[in-house]
């Protein structure tokens, strides 16, 4: 059992290097820290804040954020370049025109087409079960998913490969303990894990005292015993065995599955994931079907689209399949690409890597609060283009969470995040997901409680998330909204009771769009009275 002391510091005084070599840990028993423990307040520390940028561009200097346009500021392609539409590779040209960001300017008649409009416009549509950007070809023969190809193969592949095999041979005994509180994200007095690199306040865990000997999180400890055993103690039988829900995350002995669920099967599925619940495998099942498959919302050519980053095969060597694969590393790219239109780069003090980067490619950690693989990334798009993106990670039947949201100026205050979080809702109440918590700062926390429906939580209520490491950050209001009526559907964890909540307030229909929902982000503040709109700025933290 250790705890750590970290005294304040200012971000202009001191750097990460140094205040993590002025830390001080003790062991042993933390009986004697009690007092100290009691009586001490969260420190702030070296933690990535997001600035928006305020520099609002002109309306005739937007600039289409699609496919087209990432292909060309990545110089894979060039702007005005000849392209023909063809059903096969080496069949005749039907049409031709040139690129343009938004789109291909047809010749024959001038007009901008998307790629499936132009596809469409040349008399493909339903001919070829193709895609689009297999059917339209460059001078120098290369067709447009061959210039995705390139450019995945280029950077992208060798950037995920090195992600993985980071995380393969990565050790819990090589990372030293987190220097803030996994929960609230302040330094100070901290309880550390023996189990994993989390450290916590003892407050933040609702401890009234600090506990002797060995202790364990709760991301550490079985769901339903609460007790961390694995079978590296010794003389640990097989039912001290852990498994690992592939959903929710939470650890199982094996054990307690056989005694308090009669579970027997133990047996994991073709690609090695096992699943606590028949709730959690639902869940997966759900969400690979929403995988890559776009959704269209309305008559103006909106679609919602849910997003995962392609891994390798376990064999470590090659992707099931190279095509989608470099599509899916085109389209993250473009939300990277929006998200750091929407707010200036933010570092990751731990790992001192791109946040949100981490967050859309799914960076792996043994240390929770910074590991990702869970994450989906939500693209809304009209036509071609990205309008809006927001991050969500699903921890089975229980809890989902959305930390992230960025919308492009252009669009900001046409109810874009409206939309994007309506139909995600919608999804989630379809898989049994009960309820949805997103980080809120001061500034636009109204907005989300009385437009967007979600309440304050309280200590008691996150108290029942211990858990779970939520996407939390310092000077944030933790809120929730009930999606599922939790009366009558079935608890995802075993045991302990689910809290009851209040009637949601109304959803009440409004224009509002929150840049970002969390406190890495200096957001915006848009409201919306009869009459008139006013934007104010957020101020810098």
């Amino acid at each position: 059992m250790h705890c750590k002391s970290q005294t304040s510091s200012s971000p202009g005084q001191v750097s990460t290097n140094a205040m993590r070599e002025g830390l001080t840990r003790c062991s042993g028993s933390l009986s004697k820290s009690g007092d100290d423990l009691e009586t001490s307040q969260p420190s702030p520390t070296l933690v990535s804040r997001k600035r928006v940028r305020h520099m609002a561009p002109r309306l005739s200097q937007h600039h289409p954020k699609t496919i087209l346009s990432w292909l060309m500021d990545n110089n894979v392609v060039l702007p005005r370049d000849k392209v023909f539409y063809r059903r096969r590779r080496h069949s005749r040209n039907l049409a031709n025109g040139r690129l343009r960001r938004d789109g291909i300017n047809c010749s024959c008649c001038g007009n901008v087409f998307t790629l499936n409009g132009f596809v469409n416009h040349a008399g493909g549509a339903n001919i070829t079960d193709m895609k689009p950007v297999a059917t339209i070809f460059l001078g120098d023969g290369r067709s447009l998913l061959d210039c995705q190809l390139q450019a995945f193969r280029g950077k992208g592949m060798s950037r995920i490969m090195r992600q993985a095999r980071s995380a393969r041979t990565s050790s819990l005994h090589d990372i030293q303990n987190d220097y803030i509180c996994s929960v609230c994200h302040y330094g100070g007095e901290l309880i550390l894990c023996d189990g994993c690199p989390s450290s916590f306040h003892k407050s933040c865990l609702g401890l009234k005292d600090v506990p002797d000997g060995n202790w364990f999180c709760p991301s550490c400890c079985c769901a339903i015993c609460n007790r961390c055993k694995s079978r590296e103690d010794a003389g640990c039988s097989a039912d001290d065995h852990v498994l690992r829900c592939n959903q929710c995350e939470r650890k199982y002995h094996i054990g307690c599955l056989r005694r308090t669920r009669g579970v027997t099967n133990l047996e994991r599925d073709h690609k090695m994931n096992w699943f606590c619940s028949k709730m959690c495998k639902k869940v997966s099942v759900g969400l690979s079907e929403l995988l890559e498959k776009p959704r269209r919302l309305g008559p103006d050519n909106l679609t919602w689209t849910l997003l995962k980053c392609v891994k390798p095969d376990y064999n470590g060597v090659n992707f099931l399949d190279d095509e989608a694969a470099a599509e899916n590393y085109v389209r993250l790219n473009l939300a990277l690409d929006v998200m750091h239109e929407c707010f200036e780069p933010v570092k990751e003090p731990y790992t001192s890597s791109d946040l949100i980067e981490d967050l859309i490619f799914n960076r792996r950690s043994e240390l929770n609060r910074v590991n990702f693989q869970g994450f989906y990334t939500v693209l809304l798009e009209k036509d071609d283009e990205l309008i809006t993106v927001a991050t969500v990670r699903i921890y089975g039947g229980k809890v989902a969470e959305v930390p992230l949201v960025g919308t492009r100026f252009h669009y900001r205050r046409l109810g874009m995040c409206r939309i994007l979080m309506d139909e995600l809702e919608k999804r989630l109440k379809e898989l049994g997901v009960e309820t949805l918590v997103l980080p809120a700062v001061s500034s636009v926390l109204n907005t989300w409680t009385t437009s967007f429906g979600f309440k304050k939580m309280t200590d008691s209520e996150r108290s029942q998330f211990l858990g779970y490491t939520f996407l939390d950050f310092q000077g944030t209001v933790m809120c929730q909204k009930r999606l599922v009526d939790i009366t009558s559907a079935d608890s995802n964890l075993p045991g302990g009771s689910w809290h009851n909540f209040e009637d949601d307030a109304n959803h009440q229909l409004d224009e509002v769009d929150l840049v970002g929902s969390s406190a890495v982000f200096d957001i915006l503040r848009e409201d919306t009275t009869e009459g008139s709109e006013t934007v104010a700025e957020g101020q810098s933290r």
